[in-house]
C-alpha cells in the first residue's frame, strides 16, 4: 500500500513540528509544504525534501496528494480547509476550527459535499492522561461529574510569523487561540451530560505582561453551566513563567487530578501526574504514554492516517469542533457585556 501522502499548508515554528510528526508516522509522506516567504520554503526544502510552494492552492491541485494538513493563522482556516476539501483531500485542521461558528459551518458543509474526512486537531482528545481521565469518568469510578476545573498558568504567547497572534484580524480573539482546547476538553469530560446550557466569563489585563492586544484578556476566567447543576471552570493566564497545566474532575463520590508542567508547552520531557481518589486518599494510577502536545500531535496524524485506511471513527466529529468555537464566543461575548450567555440559540 503507497503511502498517505501530505500537503503541509503553513511552516513556521508549529507548521515544523508537524511536517517532523508527519514524517514520524509509518504510512505516511510528507509530499509538499506551502509557506508564505521564499525563505520559509527553502527551509522546508532543506528541512523535509518536500516540494516547496507559495499558493495553497496550487498546492492543493497537486493530483497525487491525499491530506492536507493544515497549519496557518487561524483567519485563514476557512480558506485552506475549504479549497482542500473541494480539491477531494482529507484535512487536518489546526485548532480553532474557524474564527466563528458561521465559517465552521462553510467548513463542514464542504466536508459534507466532499464526503472526505475533518479532523480538527484539539489534542487533549489524543493524550493518553487526558483519555484515560475521561475514562474515570465514564466508568462511574467517581459517580455522577459535578464540576471541572482546568487551570492553566503559562509564560505569554509566542508572536507568530510575522506577529499574527498578536493580531485581532489574524488571530480572531485570544480565547480561540488557547482556551479553545480547554472548553473542548471539558465538554468531552461531561458530554454524559449533553449539551452545556451558559456560559459566564471574566478578565483583565496584565500591562507589566503585555505585547499584548488592546481589549485581550490574558486572564480569564469562564464558567460552562449544564442543566442538571455540573459546571466546569476554565482559567487561564499569560501572565507567568513556564507552562503549567492543571486538571481536577469531582464527582458525586470521587476525584480525579491531573498536573502537566514543563519550562515550555513543546517540551518533550514534562513533568506529569494522574491521580484518582480512593479510601479517602489520592492514589497515583500510571499513564500509558507521555502526554503533551508533541506526542499528541504525532497521535492525530496517525488517527487520520487510520481512518483514511481504514474507515476507523476519529475522535472528534466536525461539529465538537464547531461546538468549542461557539463556547470561546459565548464567552468573549460575556466577557464584552458581563451578562451570563445562555446557548439555547447558538447550537443553531
Amino acid at each position: 500500500m503507497r503511502p498517505l501522502r501530505f500537503g503541509l499548508a503553513g511552516y513556521g515554528a508549529w507548521g515544523a513540528c508537524h511536517a517532523r510528526a508527519i514524517r514520524e508516522t509509518p504510512g505516511c509522506e510528507l509530499s509538499a509544504v506551502c509557506a508564505a516567504t521564499a525563505q520559509a520554503q527553502k527551509r522546508a526544502v532543506s528541512e523535509t525534501g518536500a516540494m516547496a510552494y507559495g499558493d495553497f492552492r496550487e498546492m492543493i491541485a497537486q493530483p497525487e496528494l491525499d491530506v492536507i494538513d493544515v497549519v496557518v493563522p487561524n483567519v485563514l482556516h476557512e480558506a485552506v480547509a475549504c479549497a482542500a476539501l473541494g480539491g477531494g483531500k482529507h484535512v487536518l485542521l489546526e485548532k480553532p476550527m474557524a474564527t466563528s461558528v458561521q465559517s465552521c459551518d462553510r467548513i463542514i458543509q464542504a466536508a459534507q459535499r466532499s464526503g472526505r474526512l475533518l479532523l480538527v486537531g484539539h489534542e487533549m482528545r489524543f493524550s493518553a492522561m487526558y483519555r484515560q481521565m475521561r475514562e474515570l469518568v465514564l466508568s462511574g469510578r467517581l459517580g455522577d461529574p459535578r464540576y471541572v476545573l482546568i487551570d492553566l498558568w503559562r509564560r505569554p504567547y509566542r508572536p507568530g510569523s510575522g506577529g499574527w497572534r498578536l493580531d485581532p484580524k489574524q488571530v480572531g480573539n485570544w480565547t480561540l487561540e488557547e482556551p479553545v482546547h480547554y472548553f473542548d476538553a471539558a465538554t468531552w469530560f461531561l458530554d454524559s451530560l449533553g449539551d452545556p446550557a451558559t456560559v459566564y466569563a471574566r478578565g483583565n489585563s496584565m500591562k507589566t505582561a503585555s505585547r499584548f492586544v488592546a481589549g485581550a484578556s490574558d486572564n480569564l476566567v469562564a464558567i460552562v453551566g449544564y442543566p442538571n447543576g455540573a459546571y466546569a471552570v476554565i482559567s487561564h493566564t499569560l501572565a507567568a513563567v513556564e507552562h503549567h497545566l492543571s486538571i481536577k474532575i469531582f464527582g458525586s463520590h470521587g476525584l480525579a487530578r491531573a498536573e502537566w508542567h514543563a519550562e515550555l508547552d513543546r517540551s518533550e520531557r514534562p513533568s506529569y501526574s494522574l491521580e484518582v481518589s480512593e479510601e479517602g486518599a489520592l492514589k497515583k494510577v500510571a499513564v500509558a504514554g507521555t502526554p503533551g502536545e508533541l506526542f499528541e500531535l504525532r497521535e492525530e496524524i496517525g488517527a487520520l492516517a487510520r481512518a483514511a485506511r481504514e474507515g476507523a471513527d476519529l475522535p472528534i466529529t466536525p461539529a465538537e469542533g464547531r461546538r468549542a468555537v461557539m463556547l470561546c464566543e459565548a464567552a468573549e461575548r460575556s466577557l464584552e457585556t458581563g451578562q451570563t450567555i445562555h446557548l439555547e440559540n447558538e447550537r443553531r
